[in-house]
């Protein structure tokens, strides 16, 4: 299914005369299937872990704090209307640190984009194949992926505005159909444990927000740059919203202590949903579904990021060999780790240097603000 609608947008994107760039929805669809992906799965466990009862509270807190790191993202961008980050970091830091910026940014993405590869071979495997050998899997994801990326922006914004709707719907289909067996007696301890671990949890969360970075890539492809702000924003706004639900009622229905124990509560949710009597069962099937199109929308979104990024580096325009270059050194990243140790060292190097990268557009707007980088004169 996936294979097809790759194709329609694809064909559908080449008999355009002449790129409109990317539409406010589409900002907004890029930026939260960026966002929406793995963690969806265990967004609640990993509240519940790290913040207990207070968890709901903590992933709204770094939502917040996630939308204004990226409001200073696209200040810093409509800085440099015409460039990527890979470009404006070498005005903004020098040649060499810039270079070392993006190399280290290649990196990261890559990385990403292996870790995410992986994650969701080891979780299909453990929900739906049992039998599937994980290679098959992740080389099945991979060649698929590639093959919408090679059809541009466009085609990565379109795959993503069409998945979009029926992901929101769905994860708000999970939220409600729960919230009436929330035990809202649990929360009556909230803030009990103080400050500390709130602090800790919003360092552990704050990752779980991680992709909004596509933002250092929009701004030449969008239509109204001027809508950047809004519609950038809003697409954190709606992971924010999703992801505090979804641990809401984790907690509220499990308790702190076993939602913490549970390794996919999403799933867990939506196993207990029954829609129109028995006429639809296994909700938790289409579920899974769902989160495998929003997966794939996030694969193509760092995969897309990574080859851009690659040939932005080497100087050069035309990105797509890059794409099918990088895909065996992705493959081979993924199936490195040997067991759940070394995936979880994996995704903990790339939680940090993800921390970091979105980070560094604070220092960069300041820089270039100071230094007069960028401005008018940029978007001429």
């Amino acid at each position: 299914m996936q294979l097809i609608w790759c194709e329609w947008i694809w064909m559908r994107g080449r008999i355009m005369k002449k790129p409109q760039g990317l539409s406010n929805f589409q900002i907004t669809a890029v930026v939260t299937q960026s966002i929406i992906g793995l963690i969806m799965l265990g967004i609640a466990r990993r509240a519940a872990r790290m913040a207990g009862i207070d968890g709901v509270f903590v992933t709204l807190i770094t939502g917040v704090l996630s939308a204004a790191v990226a409001a200073v993202m696209i200040l810093l961008g409509n800085r440099f209307p015409n460039q990527t980050v890979i470009e404006f970091s070498q005005e903004i830091l020098g040649k060499f640190l810039g270079r070392l910026f993006g190399a280290f940014f290649v990196f990261y993405t890559m990385l990403v984009t292996a870790v995410t590869v992986r994650g969701f071979a080891d979780a299909l495997i453990m929900l739906l194949l049992p039998k599937t050998p994980i290679e098959f899997v992740m080389i099945t994801m991979l060649i698929l992926c590639s093959y919408c990326v090679a059809g541009g922006i466009s085609s990565v914004a379109r795959i993503n505005e069409i998945f979009l709707p029926p992901v929101i719907i769905v994860i708000s289909l999970v939220i409600l159909m729960n919230i009436g067996d929330v035990d809202l007696f649990r929360y009556r301890a909230v803030f009990s444990n103080g400050i500390k671990p709130i602090l800790s949890g919003i360092a552990e969360i704050s990752t779980a927000y991680l992709g909004y970075e596509i933002l250092f890539f929009l701004s030449p492809v969008v239509k109204n740059k001027d809508k950047m702000m809004p519609y950038g924003l809003a697409g954190i706004a709606i992971p924010l919203v999703l992801y505090s639900g979804l641990v809401f009622v984790s907690i509220g229905i499990d308790g702190a202590s076993a939602t913490a124990d549970i390794i996919y509560p999403t799933i867990q949710l939506a196993r207990r949903i029954s829609l129109f009597g028995s006429a639809v069962e296994k909700f938790d099937i289409l579920f899974i579904l769902l989160w495998i199109l929003s997966i794939f929308t996030t694969i193509i979104t760092f995969l897309y990021m990574a080859s851009i990024s690659v040939t932005r580096l080497a100087g050069l325009r035309n990105y797509k060999p890059f794409i099918f270059m990088l895909i065996p050194l992705i493959y081979m990243i993924a199936i490195l780790p040997a067991n759940i140790v070394d995936i979880n060292t994996v995704v903990t190097l790339s939680d940090y240097i993800g921390t970091a990268v979105v980070l560094s557009c604070i220092p960069m707007l300041l820089l270039s603000i100071l230094r007069k980088k960028g401005g008018k004169k940029n978007g001429s």
